[in-house]
């Protein structure tokens, strides 16, 4: 039988094996749930809230529909309302897994099974996916939230001056690349501006630009993501921001150095930054 199910940290299928490296786990996100499948054509629902997506890895021996089924059985008892449902032998069309993290697709026709719906959570609602092919399976919560806002501080150079003065680096929490990747993203450019004015602003400084991570993946795999976002500012302050070649230097440390607690969504966002380091 499936263990116990919560809402925000789902207990897999006994005997299942997480996909650690396909785990999204995002305070405030958006993802396309599946809700039918009509004349060739999936049809599906936008939400947003607060998300997380797991893979694992079926058990041998054990089938499509006994996967489901224990985990319908297991969130009914905490309120769950099942709204739409597949079985196999192409009853659920076309859902290709290629799309999984963006709440679509699981395959195509054969042995797939899928179901979602909702349960009362916390004064809101969590809305439920569970996906099962013939080696995986996937599940998909998301827990309606508000959007924080005013949480983006902009950090100018006369900050990064002070904080370097004092304590000789500075966190800089906007600075933004695309997920599990070191692609930074056009929102960042205000943060690498203010880098760039402060290097203006102080000849002498030269700086170490190293990339952190949370301990969620494996440690070489987060070593080379963190020193390849490093890579990438001191790349784009370079070639669009005008610092000289040698005043940026770039280091990954990966989880090696967390400021807060991996084992929650809040600390593992603080644990994912860049900071920069006067050398």
């Amino acid at each position: 039988m499936a263990q116990s199910v919560s809402v925000l940290d789902v207990e897999p299928y006994a005997g299942s094996q997480e996909r650690v490296p396909d785990r999204v786990e995002e305070a405030f996100g958006e993802i396309q749930r599946i809700t039918g499948f009509t004349d060739g054509n999936v049809l599906s629902e936008k939400l947003r809230g607060r998300v997380l997506l797991r893979r694992f890895a079926n058990p041998e021996g054990r089938s499509t529909l006994e996967i489901l089924v224990n985990y319908q059985q297991a969130l009914a008892a905490r309120g769950f309302v099942t709204e739409w449902e597949c079985g196999s032998r192409g009853e659920c069309g076309n859902l290709s897994s290629q799309g999984w993290q963006n709440g679509m697709n699981l395959g195509i026709g054969g042995d797939i099974r899928y179901l979602t719906g909702q349960m009362p959570y916390e004064g809101g609602t969590a809305y439920v996916s569970v996906g099962v092919e013939p080696r995986n399976h996937y599940v998909q919560i998301l827990q309606t939230a508000a959007l924080e806002t005013d949480q983006v501080k902009v950090i100018d150079a006369a900050a990064m001056a002070k904080s370097i003065d004092t304590e000789g680096k500075i966190a800089l929490d906007n600075i933004y690349f695309d997920f599990g990747s070191a692609v930074l993203l056009p929102s960042s450019d205000e943060a690498l501006s203010e880098i760039a004015k402060l290097l203006a602003e102080r000849p002498d400084l030269e700086i170490y630009v190293v990339g952190h991570t949370d301990s969620v993946g494996g440690l070489d795999s987060n070593l080379t993501l963190s020193r390849s976002r490093a890579q990438s500012v001191v790349d784009a302050l370079s070639a669009r921001f005008g610092v000289a070649s040698g005043r940026a230097v770039p280091a990954g440390v990966g989880p090696l150095a967390p400021v807060a607690s991996n084992l929650t969504d809040e600390g593992r966002a603080l644990n994912r930054r860049v900071e920069i380091v006067a050398r």
